[in-house]
């Protein structure tokens, strides 16, 4: 039945919010299976967005939370770009951090929604793109000092007009691409929007333009209502924290601050980094869209710690607003190189739990552990063809919080937990790579009350050939690293530590942001730290300590040191705690004993 503009009928509403979540998904899911590149169907680094014609996010399937919430300032450049110049048919193309884009690699397709003969609405693609040009296959390279060196810039442009194929602008992005499957996987983000389209046309010949845009309204009113009521709960004032990170792919024992003034007015709250440190000489630069994202993400984890639940649209992020000072590590100025921006989230996250830890004692985490990956690309002598891949499968974990433990081997905070590990025989087949363990990393996790989640162990064996690996991270031991700190009496976490045994049987301790070759029959073994704990260690209840040891995420002396729980070995093989001892231990810390 179709409803008039000027009426609103909540349950329509709530239809409708769930059908436009409905095809984001389907969006994200039908790009997914249609795609090429691992990065893509194994790993789901992507996002899919419906935008309205102003460019408010509708819904969204966040797989790379980072990319989704950095998916809306190119749409407001574009929109100001090509003005009345947008037709139904076109398709664009964007990646440029420079006129919105929160990573080169993360490349986004832009496609209008007309009805009857109005723009009315958006749908958008955006993925980490297996190569987009520049210095070095895959994009990731330490060396680069310059945008120009780490991809093909591509600002604004449509590859399709009116529904017909710009061949000429088509050919020249892939002649600056080195794998063809990634021109494919465009294709199938331009699949993923058109789908968007029919099913959103068929929402709007169903319901009518007016009352869906009546109705939606009312669904971004009702999100930015709740939203406000929640920050209306916390204590108005000025809150400061901070974050460091280390190494900038120049100088590996350079430190940089990241630091954000948190200010809480009634149901207003704004995140200003304007005293973060200046930008980096090298690829550790954060676009602003990416720094914008990250404040989203977290921002969002203390908006659902509350137990409320909001749909993810423009209306979520109405009270809150964000300050980074030009010419600092989170707004570059041109012409920057900024690959490793995305990255940066871990602090982002860092110096915004730390400043509201006080604050919002019951919605903060503890330290993450911040996370580390490698980009690996070279030949693959199966095939003769490049290859590139991630390993995100090195999971880190995130911090505790009260009443609850970290997640278990969660990995980068920019994903939010929802991008995948690849699965390891689709690892093996895809690249010259052989899988010879992954799995929990015991005693890598801050003990606590609650304590924080579990990092992982994994190694690999590499078979490519000309092959070279770059890490992605920021918290390494040989860089002298600090672990994440634990909160209200919890204890820090484990850090990380990655290095390649080669052939020749020496060991090269492998840096934060450091590229090197892999020559064939090189192992890399690489260990993730999990994330810092929350509340005194000896509040834990005793069977829980009891069975983690029995699971093997605990040692027996990791448990009598950070918890006070003896865990002894009986004749017979059974593992059990002895209760006089660990009273005696627990006591001695001034915590009961339970």
């Amino acid at each position: 039945m179709a409803t008039t503009a000027q009426h609103v009928d909540p349950i329509l509403a709530s239809v409708l919010q769930r059908r436009v979540d409905a095809i984001a998904k389907e969006m994200a899911t039908m790009l997914m299976r249609s795609s090429r590149s691992p990065i893509f169907n194994e790993i789901g680094d992507l996002v899919t967005v419906l935008f309205d014609a102003k460019g408010r996010a509708l819904a969204q399937a966040e797989f790379a939370a980072i990319i989704a919430f950095g998916a809306q300032p190119p749409l407001e450049y574009i929109i100001d770009y090509f003005g009345d110049d947008i037709a139904d048919g076109d398709v664009i193309l964007h990646n440029d951090v420079f006129t919105g884009g929160n990573q080169n690699a993360d490349t986004g397709i832009y496609l209008p929604i007309f009805h009857d003969g109005e723009l009315v609405a958006w749908a958008a693609a955006k993925g980490h793109m297996a190569d987009i040009g520049g210095m070095t296959l895959g994009g990731y390279n330490p060396q680069a000092r310059e945008i120009w060196q780490e991809a093909l810039r591509i600002t604004p442009v449509k590859v399709y007009s009116g529904g017909t194929l710009r061949k000429d602008v088509w050919d020249l992005v892939g002649a600056n691409i080195r794998i063809d499957f990634v021109m494919q996987d465009i294709q199938s983000m331009v699949g993923a929007c058109t789908i968007g389209k029919r099913r959103l046309l068929q929402v709007l010949n169903r319901y009518g333009l007016g009352a869906f845009r009546a109705h939606m309204d009312y669904v971004l009113d009702g999100s930015e209502q709740q939203v406000r009521a929640e920050v209306a709960k916390w204590p108005d004032g000025v809150y400061h924290g901070e974050s460091w990170m280390v190494s900038d792919g120049v100088d590996p024992g350079a430190r940089y601050r990241i630091a954000c003034e948190v200010r809480i007015e009634g149901d207003e709250i704004t995140f200003d980094f304007s005293a973060t440190d200046d930008q980096s000489p090298g690829i550790a630069n954060m676009p602003p869209a990416s720094a914008k994202g990250a404040v989203r993400i977290v921002f969002l984890m203390l908006i659902a710690a509350g137990g409320v639940v909001i749909p993810t649209n423009q209306g979520l992020f109405a009270p809150l607003s964000t300050v980074f000072r030009e010419g600092s590590l989170l707004n570059p100025r041109f012409p920057a190189a900024t690959i490793f921006g995305n990255q940066m989230c871990d602090e982002v996250l860092e110096a915004i739990m730390n400043a509201l830890a006080d604050a919002l004692p019951d919605r903060v985490t503890a330290g993450w552990n911040q996370f580390i990956c490698t980009s690996l690309n070279g030949v693959d002598p199966r095939t003769d063809d490049p290859f590139v891949t991630l390993t995100v499968f090195q999971r880190s974990g995130p911090g505790a919080m009260r009443g609850t433990d970290g997640w278990d081997a969660f990995g980068f905070t920019g994903t939010a937990g929802q991008m995948r590990s690849p699965d390891p025989e689709m690892f093996e087949l895809t690249s010259p790579h052989f899988l010879e363990y992954h799995e929990y990393l015991s005693d890598s996790a801050g003990a606590g009350q609650w304590r924080g989640g579990i990092g992982t162990r994994s190694a690999w064996r590499c078979y490519g050939r000309d092959e070279i690996g770059v890490t992605i991270g920021d918290d390494v031991i040989s860089e002298g690293a600090e672990a994440a700190k634990g909160l209200f009496g919890g204890l820090d976490a484990g850090r990380n530590d990655i290095r390649i045994e080669r052939p020749d049987g020496t060991t090269h301790v492998w840096g934060s942001k450091e590229l090197v070759p892999l020559p064939q029959g090189a192992v890399v073994r690489a260990r993730s730290g999990g994330g810092a704990g929350y509340g005194n260690p000896h509040l834990r209840p005793v069977d829980l300590v009891l069975r983690e040891v029995r699971d093997g995420l605990v040692s027996p002396e990791r448990a009598r040191a950070d918890y006070g729980v003896a865990v002894v070995t009986g004749p017979d093989g059974a593992v059990r705690v002895d209760q006089e001892t660990t009273s005696v231990l627990r006591n001695v810390n001034g915590a009961t004993n339970r």
